[in-house]
This record gives C-alpha cells, structure tokens and sequence, in this order.
C-alpha cells in the first residue's frame, strides 16, 4: 500500500508543481495522468516499497536489499534511458516538422516528449530559474 500511495501521491503533486515551475501559472491537471515531470511517480513507487519494506522486514534483510537496488536500477533508469528518449523524440518532432507536406512521415504524430526525469526531478529538488 505504502508503494502504491507514494505513487498516486506524486502523480497529483505533479500539477501542483508545473503550476509553480511555468511562467504561464496555470493549472494542467493532464500532468496527473502523464508520464515525466516532476516528481518522478515511478521513483515515488519503488522508494515507498522500499520504505516499507526496511521499516516491516529490517533494513538487514535480503528483501529490503533487494529493493534497495531496484529502486536505485529505477532512479537511474528515470535519469538516463527515459530522459534521453523524451530528448530523442523532440528532436524527432522538430526534423518531422520541418518535412515538406507530401512526405509520407510528415503527418506523423508527435512524439511524446515528457518520458524521463532530470536529477533534481527524481529527488524532488524544486526547478532552478
């Protein structure tokens, strides 16, 4: 359960952190539902599993170590490959904008580009400005 409310918890902060991060202050609820953005609702889940588990099964166990790495293989994850994928495809968004209008990819939809996190995104630093 731990897992699963740190989670929602962080989906429903992200609106509330665009609306104070953005210039235009205003309020996005699709930010609840989308992946990316501050702060990171996958490393929420894993690190509430792994909160909960050091705290039922001891910060000694084997599970808990477990969790331990995979909660730092998701952070690193978050940080890198889904961060890099989110930057690929806005540059693929801009080359697909640019095609002349008979090219057969040019009414491709647009990537989504919000995958990943930067660092501060996965440990909830507010942005810098």
């Amino acid at each position: 359960i731990a897992a699963l409310l740190s989670c929602v918890a962080a989906q429903l902060a992200k609106p509330v952190a665009h609306y104070y991060s953005s210039n235009e202050k205003r309020w996005d609820w699709t930010w609840a539902v989308s992946p990316g953005g501050m702060p990171s609702s996958h490393t929420a889940f894993v690190v509430g599993m792994t909160t909960a588990l050091g705290l039922l099964e001891g910060t000694r166990s084997g599970v808990f170590a477990m969790a331990l790495v995979m909660s730092l293989v998701v952070a690193y994850d978050a940080t890198g490959v889904r961060l890099h994928a989110g930057q690929h495809a806005s540059v693929l968004n801009l080359i697909v904008a640019e095609l002349p209008r008979d090219h057969p990819a040019a009414e491709t939809v647009a990537l989504k580009e919000t995958l990943g996190h930067t660092p501060e995104q996965v440990i909830v630093l507010p942005p810098a400005r």
